[in-house]
């Protein structure tokens, strides 16, 4: 009898630190109104808004070229469309949503990989790159690409495009396509090996990257 009370007595504190461990594992989920079964429960995750473009090449419409979009979730699933220009060199890209499991998951960081792209002779030309954060259409996302206007002799730019949360940065993007407005270019690539910074947003006042050398393209 004095053997079986000392096993209970030493087990105590191990319990009770284990029932507040399950307690605190808990309180989350009760506190939110989601149990363990709600992790599973599928949501709708935006991949893309509706796109609109033209290709032109030394300002003249590009017709029956191949543009890939590819969209990937954080599922790691390659989500794939193909469009194909007309001869006024337009093409367009329906809004895209999936519906997933994971958002509903604790500590769920979702994030979406769009890339438009052409494949001209093996060497890719970015339409647009960018990483869609959240679940949620971006409107500032939707307007970008109502219209992209990709001039196929542009050089590769990063941007910068607003953000209507003043909290957050601005939003980047890459593509050769140019905006009228809302369009602050940073950086401009020629080919792999060549980068160059630009100020005021202006393509004549560029430093070459590392060496901080202006230069003129």
């Amino acid at each position: 009898m004095n053997t079986r009370r000392k096993i209970s007595s030493l087990s105590r504190p191990h319990f009770t630190l284990l029932f507040l461990i399950l307690c605190l594992l808990a309180y989350p989920m009760i506190s939110q109104g989601v149990d363990m079964f709600g992790w599973f429960k599928k949501q709708d995750v935006f991949l893309c808004s509706e796109v609109n473009g033209v290709v032109t090449e030394n300002g003249k419409p590009v017709a029956n070229i191949e543009i890939t979009r590819s969209l990937m979730y954080i599922d790691a699933k390659d989500h794939i469309d193909v469009a194909i220009t007309d001869d006024t060199g337009h093409f367009h890209f329906p809004q895209k949503s999936i519906r997933s499991s994971i958002p509903s998951k604790p500590f769920s960081e979702d994030r979406v990989s769009q890339q438009i792209t052409i494949n001209r002779e093996g060497t890719l030309i970015p339409l647009w790159i960018a990483t869609h954060v959240g679940i949620e259409e971006i409107p500032e996302f939707t307007k970008k690409l109502a219209f992209l206007n990709c001039e196929l002799n542009n050089k590769r730019v990063s941007f910068q495009f607003k953000n209507s949360n003043p909290n957050n940065r601005e939003y980047m993007a890459s593509s050769v396509c140019r905006w009228n407005e809302d369009y602050i270019p940073i950086w401009l690539f020629e080919g792999n090996e060549k980068k160059y910074e630009i100020h005021d947003g202006d393509f004549n006042k560029l430093t070459e990257r590392f060496t901080g050398k202006e230069v003129k393209l």
